[in-house]
């Protein structure tokens, strides 16, 4: 299970999930942490602003009405009063969360406290130089408790500016094991429920890969039955329209076609070892014959001169064969230049005119053009289409070979007079060792016509027929378009 594919994927799936999951988490608690910070300093700067206002507004209201000097005593009363009241009222607005709030003088000494003043956090000598140069400052303080945790403040500090510079100290300060305390939840929950859905989303990962791999499975038991003895067997491909079912559907085309190069193969074996165990046989048994006893140097001449022919004959086909092959396997270098059709086809006409005329047919060439071809080649192919014609045309009949063009394509066409080829026969006439019915099998191996197609082939040529029983055949080669 852990080297297959589905393990593969739904690991891959699970580690990128929990590299997404962590990275929102880790945005989530920033961004959450951040919030809460963020509250927490606007709710102590609105409860000291609103404070060391207060006192300024009190202050510069004492300076007016009763002057600078005047009756000092009384308004230190009054001004302790008040404050402690103004304090305590902030201190315990029920809207807001619970802050402390405290005044100090410029020396940095506790004049007021709304809560317990040994448990104030202290005021560090930098925010004290800030408020008497008239600034506020935030600060996170840690205050340490004997036997105990130590303590977390946040605070915020701010002047009280008089008629002389700073008058007072405002600071509103808060513990922070609130903030804490939710951020510490978070975590915990965020470390409980990302493995945990890291788990369940792969395991649900695994069985929906299981369930969408299922036919590749399947596909694959059925290859594990596919051997060479039963190549006519089939994927069954699913019937959905995806990958799986593109891989079914050319793994059957591939199938098709190791299929039909078996069966090529398997028949060209078969061919071949027939076409050359004939001559093979009749060898043998004029060899025997003429060893059962002492012969005439005329006999003896006889039975070599028909033992060449046979030889001969298993040298044409094994040319043949090995021909096909060069083909097959691109082996076969072209030379290509620009060729007279109608000097080739004279010249093809010319070397078969003898042949031909033993049976009183006549071969008339017409027309005119060019193509770009290796000579040596061009020549093979048609002499083997003009032969086959020759083979299967009447007595005293006529072979009109004609150059033409089709669509500005140079084309060559070769009619002949004979008994035709059935239209069951006529898309397997190319391949090797193939012979139409008993009118046509008279004479040759069925290799003529492969080496003309692949010669065609080769050229980019095609190569097509038109044939119907009693009407004669007519075999054209049509090449590409000349270069400009």
């Amino acid at each position: 299970m852990f080297k297959s594919v589905r393990f593969r994927i739904t690991l891959w799936y699970a580690a990128a999930l929990a590299v997404t999951l962590t990275l929102f988490s880790w945005l989530v608690y920033n961004s959450l942490a951040t919030s809460l910070t963020e509250n927490t300093d606007q709710l102590l700067a609105y409860r000291a602003e609103g404070v060391a206002d207060a006192l300024q507004t009190y202050l510069e209201t004492e300076r007016i009405e009763v002057g600078r000097h005047s009756r000092a005593a009384a308004k230190q009363k009054a001004f302790y009063k008040i404050a402690k009241d103004l304090v305590q009222l902030q201190a315990d607005d029920p809207r807001q969360a619970a802050v402390d709030l405290r005044i100090m003088d410029p020396t940095g000494k506790e004049l007021i406290n709304s809560g317990n003043a040994d448990l104030a956090p202290d005021l560090p000598d930098r925010t004290l130089n800030d408020a008497l140069n008239g600034n506020a400052a935030y600060d996170t303080i840690v205050m340490p408790r004997s036997g105990a945790a130590p303590v977390t403040y946040r605070s915020y500090t701010t002047p009280t500016v008089g008629s002389s510079g700073t008058a007072y100290i405002v600071q509103a300060y808060r513990p922070t094991y609130h903030t804490q305390f939710a951020l510490r939840n978070l975590r915990y929950m965020m470390v409980a429920l990302v493995p945990f859905i890291v788990f369940l989303t792969g395991a649900f990962g695994m069985f929906f890969a299981r369930v969408a791999l299922r036919p590749v499975a399947d596909m694959a038991k059925t290859i594990r039955q596919i051997t060479a003895a039963n190549l006519s067997l089939r994927l069954a491909p699913p019937r959905t329209k995806d990958e799986i079912r593109e891989l079914a559907d050319l793994f059957n085309a591939m199938l098709s076609r190791l299929e039909d190069s078996f069966l090529s193969e398997r028949r060209f074996i078969q061919d071949a070892s027939h076409e050359l165990k004939t001559p093979l046989t009749i060898l043998k048994g004029e060899l025997e014959v003429a060893l059962k006893k002492p012969r005439s140097p005329a006999e003896y001449e006889e039975t070599l001169r028909s033992n060449l022919e046979e030889t001969e004959k298993m040298s044409s086909i094994v040319g043949d064969l090995l021909t096909l092959a060069r083909f097959d396997n691109r082996e076969v270098r072209l030379e290509r230049k620009p060729l007279d059709l109608l000097e080739l086809l004279r010249d093809a006409a010319e070397r078969l005119a003898g042949v031909a005329g033993k049976s009183g047919i006549r071969i008339t060439v017409s027309g005119s053009g060019s193509a770009e071809g290796d000579h040596a080649q061009l020549s093979r192919l048609f002499l083997n289409l003009l032969d086959n014609a020759v083979k299967y045309s009447p007595e005293g009949s006529e072979i009109v070979v004609e150059i033409y063009t089709e669509g500005g394509r140079p084309a060559v066409r070769i009619t002949d007079k004979g008994a035709g080829i059935p239209a069951d026969d006529l898309p397997h006439i190319f391949k090797r060792f193939y012979r139409a019915d008993s009118s046509r099998s008279s004479a040759g191996f069925g290799l003529g016509l492969p080496i003309a197609k692949s010669i065609a082939d080769a050229h980019g040529a095609q190569i097509r027929v038109k044939s119907a029983p009693g009407s004669g055949s007519a075999f054209s080669v049509v090449f590409p378009k000349p270069a400009a």
